[in-house]
Formats: structure tokens, C-alpha cells, sequence
């Protein structure tokens, strides 16, 4: 009887393709199996119980442990039927009864098995849209992370192949002969001396520097004149460092832009020529521009408020402890935090600088590219 059965059981579960196993012994119910359709059989009943035309042998505690609706034959229980399992009560003894047997699972079993591959699609439509829910989140805030990271390695790219060029460039220069090495140092000097004394009082040599006396510097902003004390701009042949000293020093601040800290200095836009021209040894060119930015006074983008070197300039007793909407701490405000950078394409602060800025005009970066790449082209 169980190969019979057995063989019905491959067919309907061929047939729906769903998992169903036949068991016979009362523990393998105890912990049904969600995962697949169970048919409970007997092996033997408690006694012989006739039905109709039907002689069974019984066992109606077969399975009480899973509940389930009971089905009945002449008030006699015959099987027990959940959502996932049809468990059978009796064990066929006469034809009749192996036909009823064959015929209750005709029956039951098909509905069985549309109602369990219906409840796996259900949750499988919905873990799916779910995790395609999740994949989509997470997809935007990759694809946005990696747009940026591809600009920013792009630009990282870019300024890397225009200081490899300005720096053989300065090789082919440098290696020339030693006449030529003089020569440029003349000319430099020369150069140089011309702002003596219109625009820097003197320069004089110390090891490996070269340092510019400024006079007073004047800055003259919303009909004040403000006067800063002379300021003494080193550059560091060896290193193509700029570091400034002297001014006047309010609260650790000798400029608007400089801090105490000679190598301190907020340069803005200027920052990148400042570092071309000390690199390349032209001395005349960064000088006069130091001494322009000295001159010059960013209200937008300031280490320090150029009122603080007015005398006669007062805060407002009211005004509230400086706050930084950036890192959300008070005492500095976001023109003087550490952890961000005024970004010129983005028009405020960024966690990153203009030369890394996503927002870069393309035409700007496809125009500096193609220059690297004509640079390169060249040189070859």
C-alpha cells in the first residue's frame, strides 16, 4: 500500500512541482517541515473499523499533534488537513477502502498544492520587492559615491599629469648647463630687484631663503584704512615653500588670511600659482603676487574679520558664541573650520576644494586635460 501511494505522491508533486514526503511514524510530525507538503500514513491501526462498504484499520491519535481540520466519513475522523500537510487516519484493508484512500488524495492534495506554491510565491514577491527596494537604495548612494570618486580621481588624474609636466619641464631646465643655471639666476635677481623700492622695502639671502621686507601694508574696506605692520614673505629655494611672518597680530591672527603660523596662510584662489611660481624659481612673479594678496581682502572667505584690526570697532554685545553649521560646534564659525573648504563651483563649503569638486564645469576639466595632454605630446 505505501509504494502505491508513494507513486501518487511522486506524481502530484512531478505534476505541481512542489516537495511532498510521505511519513509514517507519529514523531516525524512533531516538528513539521514548512518547507515542503506532508502526507501522514499510518503503518497500522489500533483495530479494524468498517465504514460503509470500507474496512480500515484505524488510529485516530495519528497525528493529534499537528491539528488541522478533521474529515470525517459517517461521524468517523479519517484525516486531519492543514495548510501544508494531509495526514491520514486509517490503513486500507478491503478494495473500497483503497479507493477512498486513492480518492481523498485526488481530492485534497492538488488544492494543496496550489495553495503551498501560491504562499511560497507570495513570499517570494515580497522578499523580492523588498530586497529590490534595499538594492535600489543602496545602488543610488554607490552610484553617486562612485560618480564622485571617478570625478575625483579624474581631477586628482588631471593635476597629477600637469605637475608631472611642469615638473620635467623644470627638469629639462634645470639639467641645462651651468652657464644657463647662472644666467637664469641673473636674470632673476634682476628681476627681482625691480621691486626694490617700490614694492618690497628689501631682500636678503639666508641658507637656503629668500626673504622680502613688505612695508606697511594698507587695505582700505567699507571707507576704513586699515595699516598692517611690515610682513617678511620667505621662499624656500630647496622646498618651493611660501611662509609668512611679521604683520600685525590680533587674537593669533597677523592678516585676515594668515594666522600666526607662518606656513598657515588661507591663499584662495591664488593657491595654485603661488605654488607654480616658488616650484619654478620665478621669484619676480611670486613675490608681486604675495604682495597683492597682502593687499587684498576676501570678506567671503577670511580666517578672521577684518574689523577685529579697527580699534574703534565693537561687536555686537548680543551676537551669539560662533557656530560652524558644518561639523554643528560652536566656537569658530564655518570660515574657520578645519574639516571643510570654500568650493567656488558649489558656491559654500564642501568636504571638499574647488580642484576636487564634482560640480566642475566639464568644459573646464576637458580643457585642461586636453592642454596636459598636448603638454605631454610635446615633451615627447
Amino acid at each position: 500500500m505505501n509504494n502505491q501511494i508513494s507513486n501518487l505522491l511522486q506524481y502530484y508533486s512531478q505534476l505541481h512541482h512542489v516537495p511532498i514526503e510521505l511519513v509514517s511514524q507519529p514523531w516525524q510530525l512533531e516538528c513539521l517541515d514548512q518547507h515542503q507538503i506532508i502526507v501522514g500514513l499510518p503503518e497500522d491501526g489500533s483495530k479494524h473499523h468498517v465504514i460503509g462498504d470500507m474496512i480500515v484499520a484505524l488510529n485516530p491519535d495519528f497525528g493529534k499533534c499537528v491539528g488541522g481540520d478533521l474529515v470525517t466519513v459517517e461521524d468517523t475522523p479519517v484525516a486531519r488537513i492543514g495548510s501544508h500537510f494531509l495526514v491520514l487516519l486509517f490503513v486500507p484493508k478491503n478494495p473500497t477502502a483503497t479507493a477512498f484512500c486513492r480518492k481523498l488524495i485526488d481530492e485534497r492534495l492538488p488544492k494543496l498544492c496550489r495553495e503551498f506554491r501560491k504562499s511560497i510565491r507570495d513570499r517570494m514577491i515580497q522578499q523580492f520587492t523588498s530586497c529590490v527596494s534595499d538594492r535600489k537604495r543602496e545602488l543610488v548612494s554607490s552610484i553617486r559615491d562612485s560618480d564622485y570618486e571617478i570625478d575625483k580621481l579624474s581631477t586628482q588624474q588631471m593635476t597629477l599629469a600637469r605637475k608631472l609636466e611642469t615638473d620635467r619641464q623644470l627638469l629639462r631646465m634645470f639639467e641645462k648647463s651651468p652657464e644657463f643655471i647662472k644666467a637664469r639666476a641673473t636674470r632673476t635677481y634682476f628681476d627681482l630687484m625691480k621691486l626694490v623700492p617700490a614694492t618690497y622695502k628689501s631682500f636678503h639671502f639666508n641658507c637656503d631663503s629668500i626673504f622680502g621686507t613688505t612695508y606697511i601694508i594698507e587695505i582700505e574696506y567699507e571707507g576704513y584704512r586699515y595699516e598692517f605692520d611690515p610682513f617678511v614673505v620667505e621662499c624656500n629655494l630647496r622646498k618651493g615653500e611660501v611662509l609668512i611672518t611679521g604683520g600685525t597680530n590680533v587674537g593669533g591672527y597677523t592678516h585676515p588670511h594668515c594666522t600666526d603660523d607662518p606656513s598657515n596662510v588661507c591663499w584662495g584662489s591664488c593657491g595654485h600659482l603661488v605654488s607654480r611660481y616658488a616650484g619654478s624659481l620665478d621669484l619676480h612673479e611670486l613675490f608681486l603676487l604675495v604682495h597683492q594678496f597682502l593687499s587684498t581682502y576676501n570678506e567671503n572667505d577670511p580666517f578672521q574679520k577684518i574689523e577685529k584690526w579697527n580699534p574703534d570697532w565693537c561687536e555686537d554685545e548680543d551676537s551669539e558664541e560662533p557656530y560652524c553649521s558644518w561639523c554643528d560646534e560652536y566656537g569658530h564659525d564655518v570660515s574657520e573650520c578645519e574639516e571643510c573648504y570654500w568650493c567656488e563651483y558649489c558656491q559654500h563649503y564642501e568636504e571638499h576644494c574647488s580642484e576636487d569638486c564634482p560640480n566642475r564645469p566639464k568644459d573646464e576639466e576637458e580643457s585642461e586635460e586636453a592642454n596636459a595632454e598636448l603638454a605631454e605630446e610635446s615633451a615627447a
